[in-house]
């Protein structure tokens, strides 16, 4: 479980209270939550995203790429390079069997997909998703090709000023 601290941060940081936060998994220089971890179950039903990217300053860089054409871009390539494919599919292979071992004996047969509960490991679902997947220790190109278009993080540590 995280701190109360935490917790504070990254409900700013959503705008919202997560309800089923296991961990941080990742910080920026200034010590606050960049990702973090998901409980696979939220009130007895399955909750296929393991990570978050919290940092309102990469939310806010990677939606710039989304809104220009970065989720089909990223598809393309998959569609275009077998290589890339393939660790694509090891990630979201790695995804799945991360999330079923923490998830236990009576839910983990409920979850099929992979990284976000995607099943056509070909499709870009959302490239948050991807980057706080590839954060969090599951290394995919998608996660990894945005990393390389934005910066890490902001130069004044915003979230210590509530937003």
């Amino acid at each position: 479980m995280i701190g109360l601290d935490d917790l504070f941060v990254v409900s700013n940081q959503l705008n919202r209270i997560p309800h089923n936060v296991s961990e941080i998994v990742k910080r920026c220089s200034f010590g606050f939550p960049t990702v973090i971890r998901s409980f696979p179950v939220l009130d007895g039903k399955p909750f296929p995203t393991l990570y978050w990217l919290t940092c309102p300053f990469m939310r806010s860089e990677i939606s710039k790429i989304e809104s220009n054409g970065g989720i089909k871009k990223y598809e393309e390539m998959l569609s275009k390079s077998k290589e890339l494919l393939d660790l694509q599919m090891k990630a979201h292979l790695e995804a799945n069997k991360r999330i079923r071992s923490i998830a236990g004996d009576g839910m983990k047969d409920l979850f099929k997909g992979g990284m976000g509960g995607i099943k056509d490991f070909r499709h870009v679902k959302c490239l948050h998703m991807h980057v706080a997947y590839h954060l969090g220790g599951i290394a995919n190109p998608v996660g990894k090709g945005v990393l390389s278009e934005i910066k890490m993080e902001c130069k004044d540590g915003i979230c210590g000023k509530g937003g």
